[in-house]
């Protein structure tokens, strides 16, 4: 007996960073965001999540940290390389913490009952743009979206919450603008959408039935999603043949074979590849 709890103590202290690790991840992790604790600072040092949200934090330097309330509430354990931490907010508010071994690193989490996304990419004007976030709400709650448009917010939109409290609404600015979500009462802080009006110009060479698609888009756009449409009869309208994104100069080109001539157009779209920006004008490729 005694040498087989030797054998464990043993066992233990080799696996100590393992066992380490295990013990720091508390809280119920994996429901919300992460933050990770860089040599000298938290990043970000400040995040947005809904109510019953819960935050981990990933040691990924080489110092030892803690992530300590500032008012005694909650704290780490001292967390080594590549250990972790989680905590859940079950309330609104504001909640500042720090590292006990480095005072200067400090960061904030803020607590609402709403939040909206960040919006992933610019919207075109006039065109339907989703927009997304999560309620700490029953599944079917009401979510009304609101715009800030120079007189103050309004209702523009609405949504219901899923089983996980998500979202999503539809807008269409006509400009850049601020939106806000309001569920159970309680507005989210807002975000703005930027709008700007693109173009797509496409030009189109043919040789021996081998169709060159070349685009550019304005203001340059590098990175974004963009696609080949054909109007085929068999398919009853517009259809996506391929998909791109911009190079550094907002430039691609698609390149094809088509057994006879059919109407083409470009289409600047989120990453979705489906959500149309802006649309080029109508060409045609293939034989003919």
């Amino acid at each position: 007996m005694r040498r087989v709890a030797l054998v464990l103590v043993v066992v233990a202290l080799g696996l100590g960073g393992t066992v380490a690790a295990a013990a720091m991840d508390m809280g119920g992790g994996g429901s919300g965001p992460a933050v990770g604790i860089a040599y000298a600072a938290y990043s970000p040092t400040r995040i947005d999540v809904v109510a019953g949200q819960t935050i981990t934090w990933d040691n990924t330097s080489v110092r030892i940290h803690t992530v300590t309330a500032d008012d005694g509430s909650w704290s780490s354990m001292h967390l080594s390389s590549g250990t972790r931490y989680s905590h859940a907010f079950d309330t609104t508010g504001t909640f500042l913490y720090h590292c006990q071994l480095h005072p200067f690193m400090r960061g904030e989490v803020d607590v609402h009952d709403v939040l909206l996304d960040q919006p992933a990419s610019v919207a075109g004007p006039g065109r339907p743009y989703p927009l997304t976030g999560r309620a700490a709400a029953p599944p079917d709650s009401a979510v009304t979206i609101e715009a800030d448009e120079g007189a103050g917010f309004h209702a523009v939109g609405s949504a219901t919450t899923g089983a996980d409290g998500t979202f999503v609404a539809t807008v269409t600015p006509r400009a850049t603008t601020s939106y806000r979500a309001v569920a159970t009462g309680q507005p989210s802080p807002p975000v703005q959408l930027v709008v700007l009006d693109r173009k797509v110009k496409v030009s189109v060479t043919t040789r021996r039935g081998r169709s060159v698609v070349s685009a550019t888009v304005t203001p340059a756009s590098p990175g974004t999603t963009i696609v080949l449409q054909l109007r085929l009869r068999d398919r009853f309208g517009w259809w996506p043949m391929q998909q791109r994104r911009l190079d550094a100069h907002s430039r691609t080109r698609f390149v094809l074979r088509f057994p006879h001539r059919v109407p083409a157009r470009v289409l600047l779209t989120l990453p979705d590849g489906a959500t149309p920006l802006a649309v080029s004008r109508t060409v045609h490729i293939g034989r003919g």
